[in-house]
């Protein structure tokens, strides 16, 4: 076989996406919270007070939780000074919406109608997370329907984003893929999936007027803005499964989601852009409808939720990102058997291109050392064309 040249990041991360075979396997990151940040910015790793001198001249985002500061940090020496030598090629960017105020609640509430807090643990560490759906009653979503100029996405947010992408990518060699939040995330996480469900059932044609209005007033408004900006990779979060399956039956998410999703996907390959869902859980039951609207690559997968073999083997044309145990493995075991697993994983997934390896989600707590080892590990064993 003849030896593939070396690839720029972005070739690398395109090359697998459209289903050919790489100069050796990219590596993804997806973030990381408050608690990795404080952990890495006290190890041997972190970033020193030139480093970040460096950073901030350059304007890379330290914010959280897309960490592009610390996936700098990453880089080999020739492109950081200083750096890790541990290569991540991809990352992750989104923005969102406008808080809103209404006047069943005191809280404010984010642009789909949900609740978020911020909380400081006894360690001293911050959190900031969506906290649950505020629109429980019909005259809730009514009145948010009302909003409708509230809602309307900015478009500073998403030139802003095509700033942090293209620096990245010029001064890093880093792939930042960015989007938006995905139709179903958007309808829960502000009516809730107790309600989706209800509505489902008893008052379709209601439902199917919130995940329109959701649609026209800032999603497919948000995609215009971002495909405006013309990024190459697009990634939307999506989270559709619990540990044992979907969190709907797949009845209502092919008849409510899918044909948004399909419009997504859309937006982004008439754009020219490659397209790529982030969703947490058992997904496998919709693999063959990833495969059916275009879908190129799903990140998270967790493996032992997952059985990546089979997708593989069954839809050679989705890509496979993520898919390495972040909540126990990296967590928990030593470098050596990282490092053993990982070139074990990247002869049984990637042998044929198609995968792209990565922590399944946003770090937390993980031990530094790790992370470190993970992509030292990716990058020593990915070289296997």
């Amino acid at each position: 076989m003849t030896k593939v040249q070396k690839m720029s990041a972005l070739e690398r991360i395109t090359t697998v996406l459209e289903g050919n075979i790489p100069d050796r396997v990219p590596s993804f990151i997806l973030g990381g919270d408050c608690d990795f940040v404080y952990k890495f910015m006290n190890s041997p790793y972190k970033l020193t007070e030139e480093e970040i001198d460096y950073l901030e001249k350059d304007r890379v985002s330290f914010m959280i939780p897309f960490i592009h500061s610390i996936v700098a940090k990453f880089s080999p020496p020739e492109i950081f000074p200083g750096g890790l030598d541990a290569k991540i090629d991809m990352c992750w960017s989104t923005t969102g919406g406008r808080n809103i105020k209404l006047s069943f609640t005191d809280q404010v509430l984010s642009n789909v109608g949900g609740t978020f807090d911020a909380v400081v643990k006894e360690d001293g560490i911050p959190h900031f997370w969506y906290t649950g759906p505020a629109l429980l009653k019909k005259e809730h979503i009514e009145e948010y329907w009302e909003k409708e100029k509230n809602l309307k996405p900015n478009s500073a947010a998403f030139r802003h984003l095509s700033r942090i992408r293209k620096m990245m990518l010029e001064k890093y060699d880093v792939v930042v893929s960015q989007g938006i939040s995905g139709p179903f995330e958007n309808c829960v996480f502000g009516i809730g999936l107790a309600n989706f469900s209800r509505f489902a059932r008893k008052e379709p044609s209601f439902l199917q007027q919130h995940i329109d209005f959701q649609w026209e007033t800032f999603e497919e408004p948000s995609l215009k803005l971002l495909m405006d900006q013309k990024p190459d990779i697009v990634m939307c979060g999506d989270d559709y499964g619990f540990n044992a399956g979907l969190q709907m039956n797949v009845r209502n998410w092919r008849k409510y989601i899918k044909p948004k999703l399909a419009e997504y996907v859309k937006y982004a390959h008439d754009g020219g852009a490659k397209f790529v869902i982030h969703s947490c859980g058992n997904i496998g039951e919709i693999f063959p409808d990833f495969v059916e609207i275009g879908i190129d690559g799903v990140e998270s997968l967790k493996p032992k939720n997952n059985d990546l073999q089979m997708y593989r083997e069954k839809y050679p044309e989705i890509t496979l990102i993520g898919a390495v145990d972040d909540s126990e493995m990296l967590k928990y075991e030593s470098p050596a058997f990282i490092r053993n697993f990982m070139k074990q994983n990247i002869k049984a997934l990637g042998k044929k291109g198609g995968f792209i390896p990565g922590p399944t989600n946003f770090l937390l707590d993980q031990p530094p050392e790790n992370i470190v080892t993970l992509f030292k590990a990716i990058q020593d064993y990915g070289d296997i064309y």
